[in-house]
């Protein structure tokens, strides 16, 4: 049996860092993913990141737009005889307030931790899905802001 599940997956930046959630897993690694999970019938995938961002990470968002979409697959954990492919729809979001990581009020059940990841250390962690750091690489994320001095 096969399973296509719609995720959005939140791409929150500061230029150098990417807010990312450490999973840890019975019997298996631990993995490194970008906040997010599965849309809900009659969602929009926007409404569906925000609310994943808020029960993950205890904040608000605003989606500024789709970075990219991309695709994988995997064994389902219940059932090993199906095989659920993900198409994961990447938004660049912007944080409303300023933000310290913390867990939020339903966090996913493997979730142990948020944590601002320097882009630069993306390529040494265990990654999900195991592409996510080439395809971080390939979206055009934003450069930090400048600081241009006083203006008069």
């Amino acid at each position: 049996m096969n399973l296509i599940i719609n995720i959005s997956k939140a791409v929150i930046t500061d230029g150098q860092n990417v807010l990312m959630i450490m999973k840890e897993y019975e019997n298996g690694p631990t993995l490194y993913t970008l906040p997010g999970g599965r849309q809900k019938i009659g969602e929009s995938l926007e409404e569906s990141v925000t609310r994943h961002v808020q029960a993950e990470l205890d904040a608000s968002i605003r989606v500024l737009g789709l970075l990219g979409v991309y695709e994988h697959s995997h064994p389902a954990r219940k059932n090993p005889k199906t095989t659920q492919y993900h198409v994961e729809f990447a938004f660049l979001c912007e944080l409303i307030e300023p933000y310290v990581p913390i867990m939020g009020h339903s966090p996913d059940p493997h979730q142990i931790s948020v944590e601002w990841i320097h882009k630069h250390s993306l390529s040494k962690l265990s990654l999900h899905p195991e592409e996510l750091g080439r395809i971080l690489k390939t979206f055009k994320l934003p450069d930090p802001s400048a600081y241009l001095g006083v203006i008069s």
